[in-house]
């Protein structure tokens, strides 16, 4: 059968071909949807072998009855004259659209040809499990068939976009087709329909919920979610399941009143707040609304409230309470307005009036939002009177949120009794005790400076609210990358203000943690566009901070014009290095850290290093984000402790640096494929004498024996001397810092080389990790009796290791090392045979063959002549 193909994008599955066999006795089974590639692949290898292909489509009948009209035999023939005439000659049989429920025992009995099964779905037939097992049977299911990012890329040709189509697709390989030929998705329905006739009742309806779900948790999937992944219609997430993006655009657009009828057909299953999005993306309005309006917790992030504000403004007082403060956690003070009108509930519904109340009281003294305490104070008192009105649980969430007035005022022993007495309210399993327990850490940090305290409790909280409290999540990740900062931690940092900036729920405390990384990066510009953003929302407090990080970052003090905060201030005072401009001093610790660290670098008074060690019970952890390492006086190496080692190391601080001498990484060593040597400040390159002597000091042999080896006509004493003489400029490189850290008596000491690795390795028989270890050359520059004789050891022991495990790939490095080693020649052929890979036996001899006689002019062995006679 001839195969003319009409695309232009084209593209041979290399891939899969490789593991498909290609002589009669085999079987190949592709399963998998509408649209993955099975007649494509099959006929790929049509055209890769050229045997008499016999093709076939359940749909147009029995397989016997097409096999026998297409063998010119009568159609009524039993199977065992078709099997006879499939084995007189070498054929490809390939049979699409099967179900299950056609007769096909004879032929998997007997396999007279190299057969190809194409479904949609598993088939049931008893002979394929054993086929399978005697290695007989490839099956390849869709997440084999999907394409790769790398095929993607060929398949586009070098266009633009190819990383998309893969994301939105999960390489279903016919819209990437479609897509790479017009540059747009294929037709919907078309697609729809195939997945349609793909797939159960059960795991479509599955399907048209995921539709409308941003992923499915994997407590909510059931069997026919993973059969939807295991056939490629579906990514796993660390959330959980999600529809590839193309299939989701599809059943929105083309299927939209069975996605809302598989949202309500499931209401009862989802969580509430998933449930929320899936009416949302499914056009459910007022199904919403009536979910929003219970009186239930749903940490629906701001952002994504505010998303829904129009239909949320129809809703009824709980609707709007959502809205109010989401509207708040976003800076805008129309929130304010809203919670306003709700706090006047009071005698109606007391539990939504406190709602409000405690709300307005924790938001007006949020800087950013204005910060007007008197009325805030005001709130809060209204609020006590409806405590005895309300649940427990419901006053201990207000006693929380309103304990941030006294701390504003400055008055943190009355913000601790609040916060005391919210725990007495909430009971012991109520989730909401995670943010008392948290801000009395803050308070203890204020009050006592328990720093840690402060961080483990974060991290604590972090774990434990995102289920009932995500909108808090944003500015716990910003307080955590603050605090590590402080420590000098930066990737730790670094890590938690890359989260915060990414986690939705409070905006404000995400753009904060966005200019604190960005000044963390030093990327001015980017902090510039941030500070802009802090403008226009009009939130004085992050302008302030922003241009002073902004000022810092491009010592520039101008850019604190008519500013004078204490940020703007401090920074001024220290871009201009005088101590008179130096703000008051604070009455937060935190701020009081700042101030005594500025005027440290200043005036270098211990009086404040003194304060910054008092400070916090992190002692002299505090000072690495605080004071430059080269700031500290000499006299005292133990404060340097702290400090990142590859600092101390570059500063060259011997004291310092001895101090934490164990804490210095080993050395790394490459010298199997390629010469490297790193020491933890980077790479140490050594050149002519000093290599060597390190190579040899690398086979662990004693000094006597390397002075020998390199200069052997010399007496002892003078060979040791020139040997001394190098060992000092080779310690030199290796431990600049001037503390000897890994040449010492012995030799060397404290290293990581691959050769070590390698020589474990193969000690321990472990021929993978070999595999992985094992190049050539081995000391790649050297010329030494010594390093020759290690190298015939080394390649001896991995060549007779992969000999002995025979395996397929073993072998195939074993030629690529030696094309001309018969030994590792012999099997692998046979291994091929064994697969029914007759033409990749017929290449890998005819190679052989080849160059044997180009290189040195001689004729294969008898028994390699008896292989090829046999291909």
């Amino acid at each position: 059968m001839a195969l003319a193909w009409q695309s232009p994008v084209y593209l041979e599955r290399k891939r899969l071909l490789e593991r498909l066999p290609e002589e009669p006795g085999f079987a190949i089974h592709l399963e998998a949807p509408a649209g993955f590639g099975k007649s494509v692949l099959a006929g790929q290898l049509a055209a890769k072998l050229g045997l008499r292909t016999l093709w076939a489509s359940s749909l147009l009948g029995e397989p016997r009855s097409l096999l026998a009209k297409a063998l010119d035999l009568p159609q009524e023939v039993p199977w065992g004259g078709v099997v006879e005439a499939l084995r007189a000659e070498p054929t490809l049989v390939i049979l699409e659209d099967l179900t299950g429920t056609e007769d096909l025992s004879p032929l998997l009995r007997t396999l007279p040809c190299l057969l190809v099964l194409a479904s949609r779905k598993p088939l049931p037939y008893p002979e394929l499990p054993k086929l399978l097992s005697e290695g007989r049977l490839v099956h390849l299911k869709a997440v084999d068939l999907a394409f790769t990012l790398e095929e993607t890329k060929l398949l586009f040709a070098g266009k633009e976009g190819y990383e998309e189509a893969h994301r939105a697709t999960g390489g279903w390989p016919l819209p990437l087709f479609l897509s790479a030929l017009t540059g747009s998705p294929p037709e919907p329905m078309a697609l729809v329909q195939g997945l349609k006739e793909s797939l159960s009742p059960e795991e479509f309806q599955e399907g048209l919920l995921l539709a409308a779900l941003p992923y499915l948790p994997p407590s909510q999937a059931r069997p026919e979610t993973e059969s939807l992944f295991q056939k490629g219609l579906l990514r796993h997430l660390p959330e959980g399941y999600a529809l590839h993006l193309l299939l989701k655009d599809m059943a929105r657009r083309s299927l939209r009143p069975e996605v809302q009828g598989a949202v309500r057909q499931s209401a009862h299953r989802l969580p509430p707040t998933l449930l929320a999005e899936a009416y949302w993306e499914a056009g459910l309005g007022e199904e919403l609304l009536d979910l929003l309006e219970r009186p239930i917790t749903l940490p629906i992030p701001a952002e994504r409230l505010l998303g829904w504000q129009d239909l949320l403004r129809r809703g009824g007082p709980r609707c709007r309470l959502r809205l109010g403060e989401a509207l708040a956690q976003c800076g805008r003070r129309e929130g304010l307005t809203l919670l306003e009108t709700l706090a006047e509930a009071e005698a109606r519904d007391p539990a939504l009036a406190l709602f409000a109340l405690g709300h307005l009281a924790y938001y007006l003294c949020d800087p950013p939002l204005g910060k007007d305490l008197p009325r805030a104070r005001a709130y809060l008192e209204r609020g006590l009177e409806l405590l005895p009105k309300v649940k427990p649980e419901l006053a201990g969430r207000f006693l929380n949120d309103v304990a941030r007035v006294p701390f504003a005022e400055g008055r943190p022993e009355e913000a601790a009794r609040l916060l005391e007495e919210a725990l007495r309210y909430l009971p012991l399993e109520s989730p909401y005790r995670l943010a008392p327990l948290s801000n009395l850490s803050l308070l203890r940090f204020e009050l006592k400076g328990s720093l840690s305290e402060r961080i483990r409790t974060l991290e604590e909280a972090l774990r434990l609210m995102e289920a009932h409290m995500p909108q808090n999540i944003p500015g716990h990740l910003r307080d955590l990358g603050w605090l590590h900062l402080l420590l000098g931690q930066r990737e730790k940092a670094r890590t938690y203000l890359e989260r915060a900036a990414q986690a939705p729920g409070s905006p404000l405390a995400s753009l904060d943690a966005k200019m604190l990384l960005a000044h963390l990066e030093g990327d001015a510009e980017a902090l510039t566009r941030h500070v802009a953003q802090a403008e226009l929302w009009e939130t004085p407090y992050l302008v302030e901070r922003g241009r002073a990080l902004l000022a810092e970052l491009k010592k520039d003090p101008g850019t604190l014009e008519g500013l004078f905060g204490f940020f703007p201030s401090l920074t001024r005072a220290l871009l201009q290095k005088d101590p008179g401009l130096l703000p008051l001093y604070p009455e937060s610790r935190e701020e009081r850290l700042l101030w005594h660290a500025a005027r440290y670098r200043l005036l270098r008074e211990e009086g404040d290093l003194e304060a910054l060690l008092a400070l916090t019970d992190a002692k002299e952890g505090i000072l690495p984000g605080l004071l430059p390492l080269e700031s500290l006086p000499r006299k005292r190496p133990e404060l340097s402790r702290a400090y990142p080692l590859l600092d101390l190391l570059r500063l060259g601080w011997k004291e310092a640096i001895a101090l934490r001498l164990p804490e210095i990484p080993p050395l790394k060593v490459q010298v199997v494929g390629r010469f490297h040597v790193e020491n933890p400040l980077g790479p140490v390159e050594l050149r002519g004498k000093t290599k060597e002597v390190f190579a040899l000091l690398l086979l662990r042999l004693p000094r006597e024996e390397v002075a020998f080896a390199l200069w052997p006509d010399m007496p002892e004493a003078a060979a040791l001397n020139n040997l001394y003489v190098w060992l000092a400029r080779l310690r030199k490189l290796l431990e600049p810092w001037g503390v000897p850290t890994y040449l010492g008596e012995e030799g060397l000491g404290r290293v990581e080389a691959d050769l070590f690795a390698l020589e474990e390795a193969l000690r321990q028989g472990d021929a993978e990790k070999v595999l992985a270890l094992y190049q050539e050359p081995l000391f790649p520059g050297l010329d030494h009796p010594l390093l020759d004789r290690k190298r015939e050891e080394v390649f001896h022991r991995v060549r007779a290791l992969f000999l002995r495990k025979g395996e397929p790939h073993f072998l195939e490095r074993l030629l690529g090392l030696d094309p001309l080693d018969e030994e590792a020649l012999i099997p692998l052929v046979e291994s091929c045979l064994s697969q029914g890979q007759r033409a990749r036996a017929r290449k890998l001899l005819g190679h052989y063959r080849k160059r044997l006689w180009e290189e040195l002019g001689e004729k294969p062995s008898p028994r390699v002549e008896a292989l090829l006679r046999t291909l």
